[in-house]
């Protein structure tokens, strides 16, 4: 399967486990998978546990029984060895020899069936039983273990010895012993049940009730020297486990314990297989327990969930029909139950949706009308807004705009006078031609003249008209200038000196000319107003390549803004000016006309030192370079007096 496959494969195993059946019966079937495992795991522990302290505790009875068994050997040991010594004495009187010789032989020969070896005279039994024989000698009686020594390996037995009282104060002893051999291991695993039993001695290994190295080497490194010494001073025995081939087995290590003295170890071996099936079987069983639990429980859970989920896949359906505009929908209520409720609920709504619809319809049918003529209303509103803020601007400019018409009618006005007294009192005919030279000089001047009157008329009535709002290609530039153009004079009576910077190849910007020179108006305006003592007034345009924008920026070095009414400016009717010198919306407006164009007003004000507006807007193309009708010169720059 490539990765596409796989891909595919589990966005559609997620979309089958969004649905809401899947979404309450997976988590069902973890839960219950979950479950039996848990139950599986529990179970095993318990019965693991329960083997484990049934394995402990026949170990520690096994112990005790193994250590029962050799105590009353020792026992039975020290009984023949004084039986058989005061015997012996007894047949050293003449009138009982008979008797107890007899008794002696039927002794020795059950000695003898039961391999338990007798020596009377003897001062030791075996190499090693040399201490007990003296002890003996000396008319103790006494037991313990000693070493053997065989004709293959060394050996352990358990002996007993008592001194026998001789005439004229001979003394000899008889030694009965008992040799931990195989036989008597395996005896003692027949009785205790053991599955292996082994006897150490000063830390080697002495005797074993079975052949086989399979756990020689696991038991040769768990059983250290270390471990063997703090055992035989230990209250409780040494447990350890071992694995091998598949077999493994439980160990029980203690001391034994002869004469009250423990010289030797004993090691009990309990198989725990039977631990390995129980938790085999447990586990088959307990499995087969969970997924016949399932077969039983999954359906009826599976059955019940679909009565349940069915209306909610009514609902779904109805509802997707619904959103796509189908308000002919009804979803059956077949149950009491909550879904019974939610369904009663859904056709409820159903039915209101539908009134709704129908009235909104109805609604519509008038609300295109409505909303054209409230749109009319508000630009109608909006045009006469601007166009008052126009005229306001008209009037205050009223008086720049009479001193700048009146010089030049003043000198056309002078020279008609000498015109006409020239020709009342001489005629046309009579005039020399300097004169008239210099008639014909004036009349250049008078059409200058006339020019000019005419072009701040035109320039007045082109700004106080009212036209429609409509976008062309612009040279921002030339707003710019026509705005100044038309300001000089006021600028130039309030003493404000008017310094440029325009930008050469400036790109063209989309807009309405008419509205953008009425928000550098507004700037210019208020720039002149924040400087009544007079100051310096900074125009520059530039464009910037980066983000492909057109900035205009007009700056002047008046009284500034004060910071905390530095984001109400552009707020309709805020004015900081005396109550009836402004309408506080100025600025209002050249907001709203420059967020029409797409662009921002930028503006840094410091106070004391001046305000700075940069009107940004977007350029309509970075490549065109210059528009028809702007100038080729390079950029205007100076102090000039306007």
């Amino acid at each position: 399967m490539n990765k596409g496959n796989l891909k595919e494969s589990w966005r559609e195993f997620l979309a089958r486990t969004n649905k809401v059946q899947n979404k309450i019966f997976l988590p069902f079937v973890a839960v219950m998978v979950l479950i039996g495992v848990l139950i599986i795991y529990v179970m095993t522990d318990l019965v693991s546990v329960n083997v484990e302290t049934r394995v402990s505790e026949k170990l520690q009875n096994d112990i005790r029984l193994a250590q029962e068994i050799v105590s009353d050997m020792e026992k039975s040991l020290a009984f023949y060895a004084e039986f058989i010594a005061d015997t012996e004495k007894l047949a050293g009187h003449i009138s009982e020899a008979r008797d107890s010789r007899l008794i002696l032989i039927y002794l020795l020969e059950f000695l003898k069936e039961n391999e338990i070896f007798s020596d009377i005279g003897g001062g030791q039994v075996e190499a090693g039983s040399s201490d007990l024989g003296r002890l003996a000698m000396l008319g103790i009686r006494t037991s313990g273990l000693v070493s053997i020594m065989g004709p293959e390996k060394a050996g352990l037995a358990i002996a007993a010895v008592a001194p026998i009282e001789g005439r004229a104060g001979s003394r000899s002893v008889i030694t009965v012993s008992r040799k931990l051999d195989r036989k008597f291991l395996r005896d003692l695993c027949q009785k205790t049940g053991a599955n292996r039993i082994e006897v150490y001695y000063k830390g080697a290994l002495v005797e074993s009730s079975s052949d086989g190295e399979q756990f020689a080497e696991l038991i040769r490194q768990e059983l250290t020297p270390k471990v063997m010494s703090r055992t035989l001073t230990a209250d409780t025995p040494f447990f350890a486990e071992f694995d091998s081939g598949g077999h493994s087995v439980k160990m029980a290590l203690a001391p034994i314990s002869i004469n009250y003295r423990k010289d030797a170890l004993i090691a009990i071996f309990e198989s725990i297989d039977d631990l390995a099936r129980a938790k085999r079987n447990i586990s088959i069983t307990t499995v087969i327990a969970v997924g016949l639990m399932l077969l039983i429980i999954v359906p009826l859970y599976i059955l019940t969930v679909s009565r349940t989920i069915g209306p909610i896949r009514e609902l779904s359906r109805a509802s997707k029909a619904v959103a796509e505009g189908k308000l002919d929908q009804y979803v059956p209520v077949r149950t009491r139950d909550e879904v019974g409720e939610l369904s009663e609920s859904f056709n409820t709504m159903i039915d209101d949706l539908r009134k709704y619809r129908e009235e909104l319809e109805r609604w519509n049918q008038t609300l295109e009308e409505r909303v054209a003529e409230r749109s009319a209303q508000l630009a109608e509103a909006q045009a006469k807004l601007i166009q008052s803020t126009k005229l306001a601007a008209v009037g205050e400019l009223a008086a720049g705009l009479a001193h700048e018409l009146n010089n030049p009618l003043a000198g056309i006005y002078a020279f008609l006078q000498v015109l006409a007294d020239t020709i009342r009192s001489r005629g046309f005919k009579n005039v020399s031609e300097e004169e008239a030279l210099g008639f014909q000089q004036n009349l250049v001047y008078v059409e200058r003249e006339i020019r000019r009157c005419k072009s701040i008329v035109g320039s007045l009535l082109t700004f106080a008209r009212v036209s429609e709002k409509r976008f062309t290609l612009l040279n921002l530039n030339e707003v710019v200038r026509d705005t100044l153009g038309f300001l000089q004079s006021n600028l130039r009576k309030d003493s404000v000196t008017v310094e440029t910077s325009i930008a050469e190849n400036l790109p063209p910007v989309w807009g309405d000319s008419n509205e953008l020179q009425q928000v550098f108006l507004n700037i210019i305006v208020n720039a002149r107003k924040a400087m009544p003592e007079g100051g310096h007034l900074f125009v520059t345009t530039s464009a910037d390549e980066a983000d492909h924008t057109v900035r205009a920026s007009v700056r002047d070095t008046g009284e500034g803004i004060k910071p905390e009414i530095l984001d109400k400016i552009f707020d309709p009717f805020f004015t900081t000016r005396k109550p009836g010198e402004g309408t506080g919306l100025g600025l209002s407006i050249s907001y709203g006309i420059v967020k029409d164009h797409n662009g921002e007003i930028v503006v840094e004000s410091t106070v004391g030192e001046g305000s700075t507006f940069t009107i940004v807007l977007p350029a309509a193309n970075m490549e065109a370079g210059k528009v028809a009708g702007a100038d080729a010169a390079a950029p205007d720059r100076g102090a000039n007096e306007a």
